[in-house]
């Protein structure tokens, strides 16, 4: 890969999601993109052995974990979100939180349930807005989803859900 292409977003993006069909079908799961064509939509994967179908947004960084001493001691994965991410998408939906640190090296991948996802962004952007220290600071639609690198809730590679 040149260096004028590496960090296009939406490469980054498509190499996640190509990484986390790669572990679907690893598991014996049938996974097919969507292309784009479903809104929160990026991946819907079937099990074949119990008919079921689940959806999945999946969310890809390069960024390595850093502080964020606002949410606890320690180093996190963050991915950046938006103000649409505080409400799930209606039925059996997750997010696959992945992170691409290179070429050669294996990805972490972290498996959310979506209502997990919106229950702590709509928690982190209030906590964010209380602590603001200077009141010039606007409101915007950005969020954060954080994970801490030691992962005490136990995402990374929660592949079972999809059992």
């Amino acid at each position: 890969m040149s260096k004028s292409n590496k960090g296009d977003k939406s490469l980054v993006g498509l190499a996640g999601e190509y990484h986390v069909l790669a572990q679907l079908a690893e598991r014996g799961l049938i996974g097919a993109l969507t292309l784009g064509h479903t809104k929160g939509v990026d991946i819907l994967v079937a099990n074949p052995l119990t008919g079921t179908v689940r959806k999945i947004e999946v969310k890809t960084t390069r960024s390595k974990p850093g502080k964020a001493s606002l949410f606890g001691e320690g180093r996190f994965f963050a991915w950046p979100l938006s103000a649409k991410h505080e409400k799930p998408l209606p039925g059996s939906s997750f997010f696959c939180f992945v992170w691409l640190p290179g070429a050669g090296i294996i990805p972490r991948f972290f498996v959310v349930p979506a209502a997990k996802v919106a229950e702590y962004v709509q928690w982190e952007h209030q906590h964010w807005l209380k602590s603001r220290k200077r009141v010039l600071t606007l409101d915007n639609a950005m969020r954060q989803f954080r994970i801490a690198e030691a992962d005490p809730d136990g995402f990374e590679n929660n592949w079972d859900v999809f059992a």
